[in-house]
């Protein structure tokens, strides 16, 4: 990464510390704003940005410095991804199509953030649509390297140091990777916490507004902000009371062997250190959750695409056109419904499988990000977990021999994630301690 060159700053600061220093009157907002559009602009070749106006940012920043404390988020810079609707900005979507694109009014994330007084710096960019035609952005590690996707910017921006936190979305895995890619901490909500009016449909019946930031307490922060939902500091869990399990899933094969040491090792050290951990099998029938994903995903995004695809086709790229849009074209509505239904089931059986159980620690990748930005890396470690719509969050961890990011994932109990980020902070708080 590009940070050798840059000194210690404001920029560093996670939200929830950026708060505390705002509040104590230790730093303006002008300041840390300041500070993050240093270091976009000194990081401009990364290319997280679809749009990122220096003058509107100052201005807001220094007007929430002249007026009382709005909320929770009082003065903290966030990203958008590229998808989700702004009343001040344009929403491209990753496609020309929309490159002029101006809506009226903010998605209710936006709003929320905003009443609480936190400052939109821009949009990060998408990968077309959301779906698999990456765009410019690169790794901020190294920028020969993908930052994955199809949240790339918004992992990007974060990973650099540019906003303290971003917002990304997953129909796969479209946040948990890109953020493990990029050193960054990612959440996955369970499905149906986070409102998604105002952002762009992919697969609704998988879509899931996610976040990006630099720990677990961010993540506890926005949450509340987005669900507008009074804020409680995570409660003190002890890794003595957790249990955990070891989920190698059926692709164990796909991942590297740094990958695989990484859990293998953290699954011992956080035995040693007292959590009950141990071999978790997932239930019968996940290898076939790929074929139902792409029957589901592919017949729900060829049908929200139908505006672009008959009056705007050949603006379209062929990743598009011949990937989930092909899928969904040959898919019937007979085998939708199957889909719908298997992968209603194997919720209920993953449910009962996991009731032994407070965590399952899983690979967020295969591995290091890939070289080269024409992919955004392989989505099968986070496949299973948007099927089944538990919690997610991925957890920068260590460095591969690339020297690139290695995450490890953490999944938890279904509309029980306050409880899964009390749990996924211990495990935080033990890395942390354990790398001092």
């Amino acid at each position: 990464m590009q940070e050798n060159s840059l000194k210690s700053s404001p920029a560093d600061l996670t939200a929830v510390e950026a708060v505390r220093a705002i509040s104590a009157e230790k730093m303006s907002c002008e300041a840390l704003a300041l500070a993050c559009i240093e270091r976009i602009e000194a990081q401009e070749n990364i290319c997280a940005w679809a749009y990122f106006d220096r003058d509107t940012v100052l201005a807001a920043a220094r007007a929430a410095d002249k007026a009382p404390s709005r909320g929770l988020l009082h003065g903290v810079p966030f990203a958008l991804k590229d998808i989700i609707d702004t009343a001040d900005m344009p929403t491209a979507h990753g496609s020309p199509i929309y490159e002029n694109n101006q809506p009226n009014w903010d998605a209710p994330c936006v709003a929320a953030c905003r009443a609480a007084g936190a400052i939109p710096f821009g949009k990060t960019v998408t990968a077309e649509f959301a779906h698999v035609q990456p765009g410019p952005t690169r790794n901020p590690y190294n920028l020969k390297h993908t930052p994955g996707g199809s949240s790339s910017g918004s992992a990007a921006a974060v990973g650099a140091k540019m906003v303290p936190a971003a917002f990304g979305t997953q129909t796969t895995g479209s946040a948990i990777r890109p953020a493990a890619f990029c050193g960054t901490v990612g959440y996955k909500p369970s499905y149906g916490d986070f409102c998604l009016t105002g952002v762009r449909d992919n697969s609704p019946s998988l879509d899931t507004l996610g976040l990006i930031t630099r720990s677990v307490d961010d993540l506890a922060l926005f949450r509340s902000v987005v669900m507008v939902l009074p804020y409680q500091p995570l409660s003190s869990v002890s890794l003595s009371d957790l249990r955990i399990g070891l989920c190698r899933t059926p692709w164990w094969d796909e991942a590297e062997a740094s990958t695989q040491q990484l859990l293998t090792d953290t699954a011992g050290t956080l035995s040693v250190a007292g959590a009950r951990v141990s071999d978790f099998l997932m239930p019968e029938g996940a290898a076939e959750l790929v074929a139902a994903m792409r029957d589901v995903s592919g017949f729900e995004f060829a049908r929200v695409m139908l505006h672009e695809r008959l009056r705007h086709g050949d603006q379209l790229s062929q990743k598009l056109l011949n990937g989930r849009v092909a899928d969904g074209i040959a898919c019937s509505y007979e085998t939708y419904r199957s889909a719908l239904a298997a992968l209603e089931a194997y919720r209920t059986s993953l449910s009962a499988a996991m009731a032994d159980f407070d965590l399952l620690l899983t690979p967020s990748a295969a591995g290091e990000a890939p070289e080269g930005i024409d992919s955004t890396g392989k989505p099968m470690f986070n496949l299973p977990w948007t099927a089944t719509y538990v919690p997610a969050v991925t957890l920068p961890a260590a460095f591969g021999p690339k020297g690139l990011p290695l995450g490890f994932q953490l999944i938890g109990h279904r509309n029980q994630d306050a409880r899964f980020l009390a749990a996924v902070k211990a495990v935080e708080r033990f890395l942390n301690e354990k790398s001092k």
